[in-house]
């Protein structure tokens, strides 16, 4: 999906003023505009990609804002990735939030979003790159997920436990890789502890319990996803969990 040649009309006017402007702070401002787009329930890859445009243009005077500006454009980017569709279209989205994490962290280690999304971005790279790839960079992902665990387990709706919890469900078991059930049921039993209104964080436990055996608590949580609020990283995500939570049900016999 373009944007439209009367949207990039509207954006452009606003980014040369951007560039000519500090970054005003609080309520109202440019920044709170790109993550209230970036946050909302009919967000389109059009408007994420408007999102991006207005915080790459909000760089140069970014001023004291500059750390949030920063997440934001990682997150923007992962955003992007996540929602396209051809991996030559998604691994540039990726490889761009990788660098905006790094340059937060250059600027500030202890950052817990930091670390939290150049994991995922890397993992986004990993996703759509080869198998010799996605090998390489498993320990750094791993490595950047438990950094912003340990600085704050509850960020982006217990993202890093929600991350890790998957990532040892789905990887091929030690000697191959690093998956292993157990750890993947503690990671995301903290995950719907810390953040019960997310979806994905039901529907990843489910899994896991279901692949355990434990099938009454995999039901629960998959009702659960039914009656979650939001999902994961982007507001598409809850119909697609809760589309993937019926189709789970009706498979255990619902």
């Amino acid at each position: 999906m373009k944007n439209s040649p009367l949207a990039a009309l509207c954006v452009l006017p606003l980014l040369a003023l951007l560039l000519i402007f500090p970054v005003p702070a609080g309520p109202g401002s440019p920044l709170d505009a790109a993550d209230s787009t970036l946050n909302s329930p009919t967000l389109d890859l059009s408007q994420a990609q408007q999102a991006l445009a207005l915080l790459k243009g909000l760089l140069p005077g970014s001023g004291a804002e500059r750390p949030r500006l920063l997440t934001l454009l990682a997150r923007a980017c992962f955003i992007l990735g996540d929602l396209s569709e051809k991996k030559d279209i998604r691994r540039p989205y990726y490889e761009k939030g990788r660098t905006y994490a790094e340059m937060l962290l250059k600027e500030d280690p202890g950052s817990a979003a930091g670390h939290y999304w150049l994991g995922l971005n890397l993992a986004g790279l990993a996703d759509v790159g080869s198998a010799l790839e996605g090998r390489s960079l498993l320990p750094r992902i791993l490595e950047e997920l438990r950094r912003s665990l340990a600085l704050d387990e509850a960020y982006d709706q217990a993202g890093a436990h929600r991350t890790l919890g998957r990532i040892y469900f789905e990887a091929p078991r030690p000697p191959f890789s690093v998956g292993d059930l157990d750890k993947s049921l503690k990671h995301l039993t903290a995950a719907v502890r810390l953040a019960p209104q997310c979806s994905t964080n039901h529907l990843y436990l489910a899994e896991t319990l279901q692949r355990l055996g434990r099938k009454e608590e995999a039901r629960r949580e998959l009702e659960a996803v039914l009656t979650s609020p939001r999902a994961a990283w982007h507001a598409p995500g809850l119909q697609e969990d809760q589309q993937e939570a019926r189709r789970l049900l009706k498979d255990m016999g619902e």
